[in-house]
Parts: structure tokens; sequence; C-alpha cells
């Protein structure tokens, strides 16, 4: 057998060039500095269910559900969940002064990561969303377990205690 021939029915079968075993599904990549500084990368939250909210301060509904999302993430502070907000407002400023704000009025919420996407690397297809705010659940394996397009519907919630241990 030739080597491309080898190579061809290795990669055929899933085995990969070097005949290893392949890959698992690593799930989507969500890493970078929050804006309090501190780093977050989605792969080593594994055991964690994480809820990742994109949303922009000129979406009204956007701005209306984020107090309801931090309070319902203060309820799951002693659980395995991270709230993630992804601004993405075209300033950097402009997320960091509503972070700051935030952090001033509501103290430091642990499981609450706020970023904005210039400084965090994510899936494109995540920020290209055209209806906000766009929120998607992550399994404690890292896979999506769902994907919501609007107002954060009560599924979603109901999706975050399914997974809970």
């Amino acid at each position: 057998m030739t080597p491309a021939l080898r190579l061809l029915l290795a990669l055929f079968i899933g085995l990969g060039a070097a005949g290893a075993a392949p890959a698992q599904d690593a799930g989507p990549v969500l890493r970078g500095q929050a804006l309090d500084g501190r780093a977050y990368d989605l792969a080593q939250r594994r055991g964690r269910v994480v809820m990742v909210v994109l949303w922009r301060s000129n979406c009204r509904v956007c701005m209306d559900k984020l107090p309801e999302l931090r309070t319902n993430a203060q309820g799951w502070k002693t659980a395995p969940f991270d709230l993630v907000l992804v601004n993405l407002d075209a300033d950097a400023g402009d997320a960091a002064t509503y972070d700051r704000l935030r952090r001033q009025v509501a103290g430091r919420e642990d499981g609450v990561h706020g970023f904005w996407h210039g400084h965090l690397q994510l899936p494109a297809a995540w920020a290209a969303s055209a209806r906000l705010p766009r929120t998607l659940v992550i399994d404690r394996e890292g896979r999506i377990a769902g994907d919501h397009a609007g107002r954060v519907p009560a599924e979603a919630w109901n999706q975050v205690a399914d997974l809970l241990p």
C-alpha cells in the first residue's frame, strides 16, 4: 500500500496520519482576559456549566436582562456554574465603563465574568449574531447544549439546572 493510500485510509477511518485515536471534540474556544483583569479559558472550566451571553449596550433587551442574569448566577454561586457576559460594543472603553459600574454597584460576583469581545478569543459566528442577546449554554464537557437568540428564555435556565450536578 502506498503512503498516500495509507494516509487516505487512516483519515477515512478516523485514525489520523500517525495511526493514533481520533481527537475528541474540544468544544468551542473561549479564552481571554476579563474586564476585571482575570484570565478565563473555557477549556480549563470543564466540569462547570457555562452560560455565555453576547450583548451590546445599545440593545434594550440586553440591558434589561443583565441584572436578571447576574441575580440568577448569584443563586448558583455555590454550584459549578459560570456566567460569561461578552460585550460586543465597538469601543472597549464602553464595555470597561459598564463593567466597572456593575462591580461598584454589585460588588464581586463570583462566577460572573465580563468581557469585551476584542479581548476574547471566541467563535466568529457567535459575535456575528444578528439577534441579541445571544445565549449559549455549555455543558460540563464543554459542548454547546443550547443556543438561544433574542430574550433569554426560561428554557435556557432550565438547561443550566438540568446540567448541574
